[in-house]
């Protein structure tokens, strides 16, 4: 007669299961910054004409973004801004002549369209040092060269951050479900037991 709760309560936890490894490439799949031309954390001595950043998927065409800023007093200030080239995996803006490049730190900023369809932000940096100027490098604040994300959680968009909390709600589920199901499993050894002895009283 528990047979059939014992089964409700597994086929519970299956369907959470499942449900947790469908969410979860959703969350984890959008394009990382591969390699960039300025290199993320490069030193040039000669200021880029052409910003370019390789990602680990083709970017869509859609609403995408590239800012050159100069990080100063720790603070970026955007010099320009444009709708770049996407070719492959490659996003590129043409830098104008005429802008402010003093000696310093600059970071990349992109907004692209993942090849998941899904907005992804994030940033690389590099140091414009000419001959004969002294300028330490910044720290590097996204990947490069090894393709590992770093991208800061407020980097992520709502979409990504919504994923990530309906994969972990679900495990909760998982988490509750398995121990209703321990606690279903006792009571009905502890039945059986009983009606075991009661049939041989």
């Amino acid at each position: 007669m528990r047979k059939p709760v014992r089964v409700r309560a597994g086929g519970v936890i299956v369907s959470a299961a499942s449900i947790a490894l469908m969410t979860a490439p959703s969350a984890l799949a959008h394009d990382v910054v591969i390699s960039g031309s300025p290199a993320n954390g490069e030193v040039v001595e000669e200021f880029p004409s052409k910003l370019s950043l390789e990602f680990s998927g083709q970017p869509q065409e859609g609403f995408n973004t590239l800012a050159l800023s100069r990080i100063s007093d720790g603070q970026p200030e955007v010099l320009y801004s444009g709708e770049p080239q996407l070719d492959g995996q490659w996003v590129s803006l043409d830098v104008p002549s005429g802008l402010d490049t003093q000696p310093g730190d600059y970071r990349i900023g992109f907004q692209i369209v993942s090849s998941d369809g899904h907005a992804t932000k994030g940033m690389t940096t590099f140091t414009y040092a000419p001959a004969g100027s002294e300028v330490s490098p910044v720290a590097s604040e996204t990947s490069g060269e090894s393709g590992e994300s770093t991208l800061q959680p407020e980097n992520l968009d709502d979409e990504t951050r919504s994923n990530m909390n309906l994969i972990l709600a679900v495990l909760g589920v998982v988490v509750v479900a398995g121990a209703a199901f321990a606690a279903l499993a006792r009571r009905k050894k502890s039945e059986d037991l009983d009606d075991d002895m009661g049939e041989k009283e």
